[in-house]
């Protein structure tokens, strides 16, 4: 049995996993506050530092946002980006 088609969200939520430079995370996550897409910050224990989650219109605003932006802060060592999926 199928279930009926989803609309599609005109939005999508995205989730950023950031690695930040030891030392440098409290200048990392002040220069995140300037980011309208931004919606929560999450400090983690473990192989990343920061889960930021996004909410932007489609594929290609995350892109440049998170390769214009996100990744061009200073002390930002790495990102992972995860997109919410429908099921």
């Amino acid at each position: 049995m199928y279930r009926k088609a989803i609309r599609p969200r005109e939005r999508m939520k995205a989730y950023v996993l950031v690695k930040v430079v030891t030392g440098r995370e409290r200048e990392v996550v002040d220069s995140f506050q300037s980011i309208a897409a931004l919606k929560e910050i999450h400090f983690l224990f473990g192989e990343f530092d920061y889960l930021l989650t996004l909410d932007v219109p489609d594929t290609t605003a995350l892109a440049l946002l998170v390769s214009r932006r996100i990744r061009k802060v200073a002390g930002v060592e790495r990102t992972a980006t995860l997109i919410e999926a429908p099921i």
